[in-house]
């Protein structure tokens, strides 16, 4: 049986130059290759919280090839969009991510040039050198075709919120594209509760999410969205978990005995950005409940599907939305129709 066509938001790559740098460090952000496996440092103000890898999910990374393409048409996934995996750039030093996020977004656009009714490209981009960083997502845009930016959360132990940088999500605004923001470990200041428990605490488990999800209310609190109202997020995992807190994050407004000395500056209730410039993809939570709680809560018109690939298998997202208990019509929205509309891409 044919699948439905799907456009997948979220699937990463490396560059040989990129991974070149990250077996090159003697600290974090880097990679150590053992016989056995791979040897990952993500965050630099946490060096001793390691995971590893298979040389597999390495080589995976790696390749963009044909082989990508067949792994894409076994899944029905009609388009792919590719973005700098894990660590990023963010955490290196500053004229790191100068250098290497224009080379990572060159070699990128060089790819999809080759396939370009197959691929989109997000731009990295070196956000501790805002202003750069402005002008390398708007040459990114509007001379390498890509259709937005990704970031991989935090800025040392800073956010986007930071006035600093302004600048980027000024950009995207102007420029109409959206920001991904995707998950990292959380910075050692952040991260006090979940020490002790080496990666499942504050990896995939739980800091990714939570990390991401403070970051996104941040971002909402600081009034962003009020003064670029046509700024837009990206959140993967069906909005780290930010669907089952829209009444707790509505506290301070909904309460007529709280003080409005207690809210936010912000011009509407924290809820409605998140229901107004914030998407939403299923990349990695493969769970019905999940799903349904972000179509009841936002809107399936708000949904998209992404793999997470090669960190999750296509096959198994793939198989997660055709059989997820919603309708048809949604169906269609999530797996490409909501992409198509935002992105202006033909499936």
């Amino acid at each position: 049986m044919a699948r439905i066509p799907k456009i997948d938001l979220e699937s990463h790559f490396f560059t040989p130059d990129y991974m070149a740098l990250l077996e090159s460090r003697t600290s974090p952000p880097r990679f150590e290759v053992t016989e056995e496996n791979v040897r990952v440092w993500l965050e630099p103000s946490l060096p001793d919280v390691m995971l590893t890898h298979s040389h597999h999910l390495r080589n995976t990374l790696l390749d963009l090839s044909e082989a990508r393409i067949a792994v894409m048409d076994e899944a029905g996934i009609a388009i792919q969009f590719l973005s700098v995996s894990s660590p990023g750039f963010e955490q290196f030093e500053e004229d790191v991510q100068v250098e290497h996020t224009r080379k990572a977004n060159d070699a990128l656009a060089a790819f999809v040039a080759l396939h370009p009714t197959r691929f989109v490209a997000l731009a990295s981009l070196p956000v501790s050198a805002p202003r750069e960083a402005a002008d390398e997502l708007e040459r990114c845009v509007t001379d390498l075709g890509f259709k937005g930016g990704n970031i991989h959360s935090h800025i040392g132990d800073t956010y986007l919120d930071d006035v600093r940088y302004f600048p980027i999500l000024e950009r995207a605004a102007r420029l109409e594209v959206p920001i991904n923001l995707h998950p990292t470990l959380p910075h050692a200041n952040m991260l006090g509760p979940y020490l002790g428990y080496g990666w499942a605490m504050p990896g995939p488990g739980l800091g990714f999410g939570h990390e991401t999800a403070v970051h996104a209310m941040r971002i909402v609190y600081s009034g962003a969205f009020d003064k670029l109202p046509g700024l837009e997020l990206i959140l993967g995992h069906l909005g780290e978990g930010l669907m089952h807190w829209l009444y707790r994050v509505d506290f301070d407004f909904n309460k007529p005995w709280m003080a409005k000395s207690h809210r936010a500056d912000i011009e509407r209730k924290p809820s409605d950005y998140l229901r107004s410039n914030v998407w939403y993809t299923c990349s990695g939570n493969w769970l019905d409940s999940a799903l349904l709680a972000t179509i009841h809560e936002v809107g399936a018109d708000r949904v998209m599907f992404a793999s997470d690939y090669p960190w999750e298998q296509i096959g198994d997202g793939a198989d997660f939305i055709e059989a997820a208990p919603i309708t048809e019509d949604d169906r269609r929205k999530i797996c490409h129709e909501n992409a198509a509309r935002l992105f202006d891409l033909a499936v």
